[in-house]
């Protein structure tokens, strides 16, 4: 694998995935397979609590996917005279399966956004569980209508529910991404820091490490289905998953030391403890 494509360390149970360099900073097929390879052996280490994915050009969490790419794609097609009718079945590529990977393995995963992040790359920071962006002068979002495209790797189904339908039709149909801070406040990131987003994000990674895992992992299961599941069942699955946590050592613990220091100050949350 060459540290041109990705580079992957971990440390104290964190895992940090760095996408690209200052010579690759467009998503092509090579990273795609790569970063999907990388998600899964991550998604099976029980010694990783967390997973970051940051961008290793400076000024970029990665641009967009290759066009020169897409145009040999799209050449390709054309000239095969394939069709595409609305219902047509579609075999997930790479993309697909990283993304999917991001939404479904046990370990939170955060996009730690150190620039821009357009089209195919913003659509994968839409899959992590948490985007941290750092301020700067550069761009986050959907382009493709200027390409006369749309969003082709989810983002017209994830950004509706992380934003509502009307904010990412708005947000879609101009096809003018915006800066950090506005990405904040329309709710495309869930903070921009003054500082690194690598370093807040591994504030977080730390801070995450310290729960069980089980307990992390049930509530990322519960919540990314919460939409999807109809309420009872929802509820029901909750319930459960609630029980078979409220049994487990790591909880009764940290149940009975919290209740032995017997806190009663407004002031003072639950805290907590290492294992």
């Amino acid at each position: 694998m060459s540290a041109d494509v990705l580079t992957m360390r971990v440390a104290d149970g964190i895992a940090v995935v760095t996408l690209g360099s200052a010579r690759r900073i467009y998503f092509d097929a090579e990273m795609g397979d790569v970063l999907t390879a990388a998600l899964e052996k991550l998604a099976g280490d029980t010694n990783v609590r967390v997973v970051i994915v940051t961008g290793g050009a400076p000024g970029y969490f990665n641009r967009h996917f290759s066009i020169p790419a897409l145009i040999e794609i799209a050449e390709s097609l054309r000239a095969s005279g394939r069709q595409w009718p609305d219902n047509a079945t579609y075999n997930g590529g790479f993309f697909d399966k990283a993304m999917a990977l991001c939404e479904s393995m046990p370990q939170p995963v955060i996009a730690a956004m150190s620039g821009t992040a357009l089209a195919g790359a913003f659509e994968f920071a839409l899959a992590c569980d948490l985007r941290i962006a750092e301020d700067g002068d550069y761009l986050i979002g959907f382009p493709e209508a200027e390409l006369g495209l749309v969003p082709g790797a989810g983002g017209t189904q994830r950004l509706p529910r992380i934003i509502g339908m009307p904010a990412a039709l708005m947000h879609i149909l101009m096809g003018q991404p915006v800066n950090p801070r506005e990405a904040e406040r329309k709710g495309l990131v869930h903070e921009t820091v003054s500082g690194k987003a690598l370093d807040r994000a591994m504030e977080i990674g730390r801070r995450l490490s310290l729960h069980p895992p089980q307990a992390l992992a049930y509530a990322k299961r519960l919540v990314r289905n919460a939409t999807e599941t109809p309420l009872a069942e929802g509820l029901a699955l909750e319930r459960n998953l609630f029980l078979k946590l409220c049994v487990s050592d790591p909880a009764l613990a940290r149940m009975r030391s919290y209740e032995e220091k017997m806190i009663t100050q407004p002031s003072r949350s639950v805290e907590i403890y290492g294992e």
